[in-house]
This record gives structure tokens, C-alpha cells and sequence, in this order.
């Protein structure tokens, strides 16, 4: 990571798409020059796809690219092309990164235009205009496979500064690139947000937990050559807090500019698209999502995040009126909606993504101890259908708030809250996700998912009445022709434990012995910018995706893709000030610096 500078979220506004009159300008210009694909294909090849330093990398290796102006995309399709024609050289690598800044994206239907005139790259152009993301300031990765496309926009210095990573190429490198690394190696970086070194390919990984953040993690690591274990001490995927019938996607976003909204907002994203790439539409709907204005206050604070400027496609307001007619029934205010989120079943979707992934599933087993060993791997003691004791280079902890329980000595910043699910009885169903003080998803089968109940002073698994009958007037508040339900239409509900950190952002990344940050930077407590020389005291091979409360299946996705990447040494998919925000070991820094420790 590199200076503390830089950790900002992107300024408003959230749009970045041009005005009609600039992009028929651009495409004017565009097309006045003819893209001369054939010579740009044998500049790309001749000056920055070097076969004889593809020889020198191993094959299980990643060819990482930064493109400082993306335009329409033509230098990715060809580098693209060209890396796929490596593999018939034996020359290739397993995996293209690749890391792009747009200043000025154009929307998807000039892209198509342009794109029209590039009919040798058309296949791989057609897959690029399939995930072409929103015009929405920031980062956004596109998955393609082994291919994959970070497309960030923004200003460009901005979006320089905020990329985390090492590359082996660097188109348009004179000025900015140039720049921007030259303030990195002037810049005093702090020992928290250093860069430290990732595994080696084909590294034995035990994931703890087979819940969204196993499984995702399991995928995102396995795409990566890692050798992933999957480790569940329920009978089966999605046993504990992945375990309701049906989950909303939703983001809460903020009034103004925040590291927590940019994430959310990426991370709904990229899970709309990653469920579009895999899972079947049997079992999620993009049927849109409402957060109902309950009150005045409310509907201030939502008409404040409508100023920052999304694109229509992404983010509307809605009357009670217009609300009412999407819905299919009375609504009891307008608010904001997102038409492109909806609902997953969580169950299918963490089934999917553990199918991808190729990783070994151990069911019915229970981790009852960690030990370090002498490798600076980690052993695991574990009961059940795979009792003894295994050896695994690294440890990735996804178990939510069991978490605590394996790292007792690390005093991590979770605490749980239990969440209770009613499912009613009835036919009449919204058309789309309605939010309030709760929420309501379309029906299954004639069964509504209504909930979810906020309880910070329980662990009791049971069902409670009195949660089912808060749920149903959580209901009421937002669809008023529910009032007639009551308890005796609840045919069974769910409950889980939500894992929440103190500023409700997950935690994901290396662990560092907690002991060791507090004594090598206790001077933290007299001054805040004391600038240290030695190193994290991170624990090798310990990792960790947890603390998602309720919003894990947008933002879990999204963590392990990140994780994966910091596992695998390779450039992050987020800005450096989002990854730095989810940092698990940030807690004990805040708290040194407070002189809470």
C-alpha cells in the first residue's frame, strides 16, 4: 500500500458518463482516424509482449498489465489476443491481469459502434461488451476467467494513485505512471499498509467455513493455482449464516463520498455480475430493488444520495405512485430504487460458486485447534468425519463469528447479532425487494422471506414468536395490505448470527499477532505519525474473510476476490484506500492511536 495520503474515496459525483454532444465528439475524432489494428497489433507485440521474457516466467505465473488510457479498450482486446496466442507458443502464463484507467467512458452502445470495425477482435469484444460495467466512478472488475480486467474510472492521477500492485507492463508510461512512482518511492508508508509478500503457486489452503465467504474465497483462490480445502462442520454448504431461503442484494449507500460506500457499491456489482456468469436464473432474480423513505428524516438523507449523481440504470427515485405500480401492490412511501439488484438463494449460490472452485469439501468437521508449525504453515486438529491432525501451508478464516473461538489470543473485532427470518404464507407477493426497518422478497412458492430481527443480547437458535410478530410489523410498515397477517400465517422462519465489526466493514486480509503490533508501536499513543522502520509482525500464512453482518453476499464476493489477490501477490481489484479500510489488523491500530490498548 502506499501513503496515507492517498486514502480517500473517489470525490463526487458518482457519474462519469460524457454528455451526448462530448461523446459524438470522441466518436467523430475515433472514427476520422481509423483504428489501424493490424499495426497496433504488431506495435503491442513487438514493444510490450515480449515472448523471450514470457520464457523466463513459469507457466503458473500471472503477466500483469497497466494501461493508463484505456479509450474504447483496443490495447486490452489485442493484449488480450496476443496472450491467448501465447499459449500456443508455450509461452504463456495461467493468468492475464490486467489494469486499466478511463478518464472518459463512453456508454455501451457508442462502445458498439466503435467496436463495429474490429471484426478480427469480435468474439473477445463481444465478451467485453457483456460485462461492460455501469458509468460509475471507481473500480470495477470484469471476469473473463483466467483473463481478467480491473477498469477504473476516473481522473487520471487519482486512479494511479489508489492502484496497489506490481506490473509487467506499462502502456502510455511517460508522465503519469511515471509520476505516480516516483511519489510512491519518496512517500513514507507506514508498516500497516505495506505490501507484504504472497504464497507460492500451488500452496495448500484449509478454508474455514463453506458459507459465502468460504466458497467465494475457495473460487477466487483456486482460479489463482492455490490447492483449496473446504472445511465445514455442518453437513452441508451454507450450514450457518448463508443458511436463509433467500437473501437480498442491497447497498446501502452513503449521503456523501465514503471508502465504506465505495465498497458496497463495487461490491454490488460485482456480485450482480458474478451471478450472471454463475448461477442459474432458477435461483436469483435482478427484479429490482425498493428502500422505502418510512419517514421524513429518511427521505432527506436518500434525496442526499441522489445529488452524488448515479446513473439512472444504477439508482431512481420512485414516488409512492410509481413505487406502488413496480411493486404490484400499495406501498406505503416512494424511495430509492435499484433496478438491476434483487434476491439470491444462498444455499444454490454458495453451491455454485464451491463447484467452480474444483476445491475439496470435508463435511461434518470441526476445527478444534490451530498450531504453527516449523514451515510457518499451520496445523490443523480437527474431529469428525476427518478426524486428526493436517498440515496446510496457509489458513484462510471464513467461519464468521467462530472465528473468535479458533483465535481466542487475537481478541478479534467481531461480536454476534442474532437475525431471525419469517416465512409467511401468502399470495400476496411484491413484485421486486421492498426494504424498510426490514425487508420482504418476492414469494417462493407461495412463501414470503420476511425479516430480518436485530438482537444484540441473545444466542438462542430457537424460533421466537415475538421476533415473527416484529418481523410481520416490520412488514406492515412498508406493503400496509399485509396488516392482515398475523402469526398463524408463519410456516417456519431461520436463524442466524450476523458477524459485525465495530465500524460494520468486513475484515479481510493477513492476520499480524495482535501482542506483537501493540508492543512494536505502542509509541503510537504519544504520536500518531511516528514514522516506524521494521515491518508488520504479520502471522504467516494466516488469513481472514469474515465480519460481512448482513450484507455478505454483496460484499463477501468482492473480499475474497481482493484476498486472493494479496494471496497471489498480484494487483488489487479495489482502490489502496478500500483495501486498507478492510484491513483486519486496522482495529488494533485505531486503538492504539485512541490509547484504548
Amino acid at each position: 500500500m502506499k501513503a496515507s495520503h492517498t486514502h480517500k474515496a473517489f470525490s463526487d459525483p458518482q457519474s462519469l458518463a460524457v454528455t451526448p454532444k462530448v461523446a459524438a465528439a470522441l466518436i467523430a475524432k475515433l472514427q476520422k482516424t481509423p483504428l489501424q489494428l493490424d499495426q497496433r497489433h504488431q506495435e503491442l507485440a513487438a514493444n510490450f509482449f515480449d515472448y523471450e521474457a514470457l520464457k523466463s516466467k513459469p507457466v503458473t505465473s500471472t503477466m500483469s498489465v497497466l494501461d493508463a488510457n484505456f479509450g474504447v479498450g483496443l490495447d486490452f482486446l489485442i493484449i488480450w489476443k496476443l496472450w491467448l496466442e501465447s499459449r500456443d507458443t508455450g509461452h504463456h502464463t495461467s493468468l492475464l491481469n490486467y489494469v486499466a484507467v478511463c478518464e472518459q467512458p463512453l456508454c455501451l452502445a457508442d462502445v458498439k459502434v466503435l467496436h463495429q470495425s474490429l471484426p478480427q477482435l469480435n468474439a473477445l469484444s463481444v465478451q467485453f461488451q457483456e460485462q461492460y460495467p455501469e458509468l460509475i466512478k471507481g473500480f470495477h472488475q470484469l471476469d473473463f476467467g483466467k483473463v481478467k480486467l480491473t477498469l477504473v474510472y476516473a481522473e487520471r492521477t487519482q486512479a494511479l494513485a489508489q492502484i496497489c500492485g506490481e506490473f509487467d507492463v506499462c502502456l502510455d508510461a511517460i508522465g503519469p505512471i511515471a509520476a505516480a512512482d516516483e511519489v510512491k518511492k519518496k512517500a513514507y508508508i507506514p508498516p500497516w499498509q505495506r505490501p507484504h509478500s504472497g504464497l507460492a503457486h500451488k500452496s495448500k489452503v484449509a478454508i474455514i467455513g463453506a458459507g459465502i465467504c468460504g466458497t467465494a474465497t475457495a473460487l477466487s483462490l483456486s482460479e489463482r493455482g492455490f490447492d483449496v480445502t473446504l472445511i465445514e462442520k455442518g453437513p452441508e454448504l451454507a450450514s450457518g449464516a448463508s443458511g436463509n431461503r433467500q437473501g437480498m442484494l442491497y447497498a446501502k449507500l452513503p449521503d456523501s463520498a465514503t471508502i465504506a460506500g465505495q465498497f458496497h457499491q463495487q461490491g454490488l456489482q460485482h456480485t450482480m455480475a458474478a451471478l450472471k456468469r454463475h448461477l442459474s436464473s432458477k435461483h436469483w432474480k435482478a427484479c429490482g430493488l425498493m428502500q422505502v423513505a418510512t419517514n421524513d428524516k429518511q427521505a432527506i438523507q436518500m434525496q442526499a444520495v441522489l445529488k452524488r449523481e448515479y446513473p439512472s440504470s444504477w439508482l431512481q427515485w420512485l414516488s409512492q405512485t410509481q413505487a406502488q405500480q413496480l411493486a404490484k401492490q400499495p406501498v406505503s412511501a416512494g424511495g430509492l430504487y435499484f433496478p438491476n439488484s434483487g434476491w439470491v438463494s444462498p444455499k444454490h449460490w454458495c453451491e455454485a460458486l464451491y463447484t467452480r472452485s474444483g476445491a475439496d469439501l470435508w463435511l461434518n468437521t470441526t476445527v478444534l485447534s490451530m498450531q504453527q508449525t516449523a514451515k510457518q504453515g499451520w496445523k490443523l486438529s480437527l474431529s469428525g468425519a476427518y478426524d486428526g491432525e493436517y498440515e496446510f501451508d496457509a489458513v484462510v478464516i471464513a467461519n464468521a463469528n467462530s472465528a473468535k473461538n479458533l483465535l481466542a489470543q487475537q481478541n478479534l473485532a467481531l461480536k454476534a447479532i442474532r437475525g431471525q427470518v419469517s416465512y409467511v404464507d401468502t399470495q400476496q407477493s411484491p413484485a421486486l425487494v421492498v426494504c424498510g426497518q426490514g425487508y420482504v422478497t418476492p414469494s417462493q412458492q407461495g412463501i414470503l422471506s420476511v425479516g430480518a430481527s436485530y438482537n444484540l443480547h441473545t444466542l438462542d437458535t430457537q424460533l421466537s414468536d415475538k421476533d415473527h410478530i416484529d418481523n410481520l410489523g416490520r412488514l406492515s410498515d412498508v406493503l400496509p395490505n399485509q396488516k392482515t397477517l398475523d402469526v398463524e400465517d408463519v410456516v417456519g422462519g431461520w436463524v442466524g448470527f450476523r458477524a459485525v465489526t465495530p465500524d460494520y466493514l468486513p475484515m479481510v486480509g493477513q492476520l499480524a499477532d495482535e501482542a506483537a503490533v501493540i508492543g512494536a508501536f505502542a509509541k503510537l499513543r504519544q504520536d500518531a505519525n511516528y514514522k516506524f522502520i521494521q515491518d508488520m509482525p504479520y502471522l504467516p500464512g494466516l488469513y481472514i474473510n469474515a465480519g460481512h453482518g448482513s450484507k455478505g453476499f454483496v460484499s463477501a464476493p468482492l473480499s475474497a476476490q481482493i484476498l486472493a489477490c494479496q494471496m497471489a501477490n498480484q494487483s488489487l481489484p479495489v482502490a489502496q484506500c478500500v483495501a486498507w479500510g478492510l484491513d483486519p489488523n486496522r482495529f488494533i491500530i485505531r486503538d492504539l492511536i485512541r490509547r484504548k490498548r
